[in-house]
């Protein structure tokens, strides 16, 4: 065999492997970008239903409110006369509805792993906050509250943690800034409105 048709097939050789190598890096690159959107869609859509939920009963759109839900989600609190429940029904019949109630919502933190999440959410009125630990499941590729368990507090309060909570400023101009909550003030009583 002369050394041109040897050098031919060499190169030829190559191309394929090169071809090959670049098909392979191509193939696991689209497979990690499916990783990352596949994490990327969960947390977009952990925050949708934690948007649907604080932002549905702000404006008074019940139907947004409700979706946020487990159809069986329980809720709980403790009140005069020890721990109470309602229904979602039950807390959606007090949403005015298409009426912008008059208060401020924020999430807190949250963090989730496979289909399980958790939530901390603040609501501020004028006097108080409700201060909500929500249990999320991902269910039917949906991300949906499946237990509240919430305490009004004063405005002062705030939420009490094992780590530091860092929540992002509701302030557009902050973007990307975030400021780590504030220092829990004394607990001070606070009446009971049946919420």
């Amino acid at each position: 065999m002369s050394q041109k048709i040897l050098i031919k097939k060499i190169r030829l050789n190559c191309r394929k492997i090169i071809l090959n190598m670049r098909n392979i890096l191509l193939s696991l690159t689209m497979i990690l970008s499916l990783f990352s959107a596949s994490a990327q869609s969960d947390e977009e859509l952990i925050n949708q239903t934690l948007n649907d939920y604080l932002e549905g009963g702000t404006n008074g759109e019940v139907e947004r409110f409700k979706k946020a839900f487990f159809s069986d989600a329980i809720q709980k609190s403790v009140g005069k006369t020890g721990v109470t429940g309602m229904t979602v029904e039950s807390l959606a019949s007090k949403i005015k509805p298409n009426q912008k109630m008059e208060r401020s919502t924020k999430v807190v933190s949250w963090s989730y792993a496979g289909t399980a999440a958790t939530a901390i959410t603040e609501t501020e009125y004028p006097t108080s906050k409700i201060i909500d630990l929500l249990n999320l499941l991902k269910v039917n590729n949906e991300w949906k509250i499946v237990s509240r368990v919430y305490s009004r507090i004063e405005k002062g309060e705030s939420v009490v943690s094992s780590v530091p909570l860092i929540a992002a400023k509701a302030d557009p101009k902050a973007k990307g800034k975030t400021t780590a909550a504030t220092t829990p003030v004394k607990k001070k009583p606070v009446a009971d409105d049946g919420w």
